[in-house]
């Protein structure tokens, strides 16, 4: 009977047992079965003894198991409310999202990163402001990236940035927020300095947030600004050729990491210029649209330099290839052939040409359900040129060309010509569009300008990891 006294106790007068572990925890009116329990910032939930009342042995454990869960959950949030308040549970994500940007880096945790960050306002929609500040600040900064962020305010800003800041205040590189436009704007202003060697390794990141993010989608398989971010976070360089473009008759050189281009969609790119601010993004499609009604022909002459087989695996004997696509247009010159071999040699090209590619990937557009890609034997560090020439004139070759270019097809059209090469010449012919385009910018050239483009194989760094050395 004493027994049955004591348990109806221990239900219904909560506070006895509450007084008995040093004002630990308190009970709330018992209702039904249920208890509900409440701890402020003076618990000391460890040094209760429980084990010593005389409690009985369901209330016993009852009591250890929340003491237990209470104390867990104050190594995560020290500074919890008592009621475990909506400010506590916040917390906990940013303590967990630290310990996987840190498992995931290839830092030391802790360590900081001192980056400088180029952020082109006006890139796409001009939405590269909420891309940075909303989805990938926050990221960066949690990894450990201490950053400077400045706006580029004009045309060429980045590059006068690049070109003047002090690189030892931010050894661990440059990040683009942007397009392929400002990553070459940097690119540029880096190899414009006259510790030429030093900047031309200076780690390049980027945060994919303009009209055309080709560069980044190709090399490091990355779509969208948050994975730029973690990849970012994680550490590690990607190699990759960079190549120069150089207007013999006035002496300027312009880099590049993706590639040139010259005839319509040269043409294209000078016209959506007048488009920009009306269009964004969709100024290349009324700009190709326009030219394509009104079509000119485009003449050019062509020399180049094929690479040297057997060096790469990727790099396939071209003679065979080179002999089978002479035309009558077409002829070797300067150069002696060995055991079957083309060395050091010149092929000439000479008439219409629809379009001349110089690739130094494969270019896979970051934009498109298809995502095809004009050079698919082209690798971004294989230490050659990809050169695409796509003969002949008129609308209907033309749109055959870019049908069969969205289905990976446009190789197999017998009058598009892809060789590997280590250098090229390219000479507009008449009143042939003289311009030419290298990563999304448009270099205007002046009478009958000369084009040479060659390679610095493998001397650019990119910030992230490739997917092919991860696996």
């Amino acid at each position: 009977m004493d027994q049955f006294s004591y348990l109806m106790n221990s239900r219904v007068s909560c506070s006895a047992a509450v007084n008995g572990i040093n004002g630990g925890l308190t009970y709330s009116t018992c209702r039904s079965r249920n208890y509900y329990y409440q701890y402020s910032h003076t618990t000391n939930l460890q040094s209760s003894p429980v084990d010593q009342m005389p409690l009985p042995r369901k209330l016993r454990k009852s009591i250890q198991r929340n003491a237990y869960f209470l104390t867990q959950k104050r190594k995560f949030v020290p500074h919890c409310s008592s009621d475990l308040s909506t400010s506590c549970r916040e917390e906990v994500p940013n303590y967990l999202s630290i310990n996987v940007l840190q498992d995931q880096s290839n830092t030391k945790p802790g360590a900081t990163r001192k980056v400088l960050v180029i952020l082109n306002p006006n890139s796409g929609f001009r939405s590269s402001r909420d891309v940075f500040y909303k989805k990938v600040q926050s990221t960066l900064k949690l990894s450990g990236f201490k950053m400077e962020v400045i706006e580029t305010a004009y045309a060429g800003h980045a590059k006068v940035l690049s070109s003047t800041v002090d690189l030892q205040k931010f050894p661990d590189g440059i990040i683009c927020v942007g397009g392929d436009g400002i990553v070459n704007e940097v690119l540029n202003g880096l190899l414009s300095r006259d510790d030429f060697e030093v900047a031309i390794r200076f780690p390049i990141g980027i945060i994919p947030a303009g009209s055309d993010n080709s560069l980044v989608w190709t090399v490091l398989g990355i779509r969208d600004p948050v994975s730029a971010a973690i990849a970012l976070t994680k550490g590690g360089f990607t190699p990759i050729d960079v190549f120069a473009v150089k207007w013999i008759q006035a002496g300027v050189t312009h880099f590049g990491l993706t590639a040139s281009y010259y005839g319509f969609v040269a043409d294209v790119l000078q016209l959506s210029e007048k488009f920009r601010v009306q269009l964004g993004p969709f100024r290349y499609v009324v700009a190709g649209l326009l030219k394509f009604l009104s079509l000119p022909q485009y003449r050019f002459e062509v020399d180049y330099l094929p690479a040297s087989p057997g060096r790469n695996s990727e790099l396939r004997p071209l003679t065979k290839k080179c002999h089978e696509q002479l035309s009558d247009d077409g002829k070797v010159r300067r150069g002696t052939q060995i055991n079957g071999r083309i060395e050091d040699n010149w092929v000439t090209r000479n008439g219409e040409f629809l379009g001349i590619f110089v690739c130094n990937h494969f270019c896979k557009p970051a934009q498109g359900l298809l995502s095809p890609v004009i050079a698919p034997k082209a690798q971004h560090d294989d230490g050659s040129l990809d050169l695409i020439l796509v003969h002949g004139s008129g609308r209907l070759r033309l749109f055959c060309f870019f049908i069969a270019y969205q289905l990976c097809w446009h190789l197999l059209l017998p009058y598009v010509e892809y060789v590997k090469i280590k250098k090229v010449k390219i000479r507009p012919v008449g009143n042939t569009h003289n311009g030419c385009g290298v990563d999304g910018e448009l270099l205007h050239g002046e009478d009958k300008a000369e084009w040479q483009c060659s390679l610095l194989p493998a001397q650019g760094r990119l910030l992230g990891q490739d997917p092919r050395a991860l696996k």
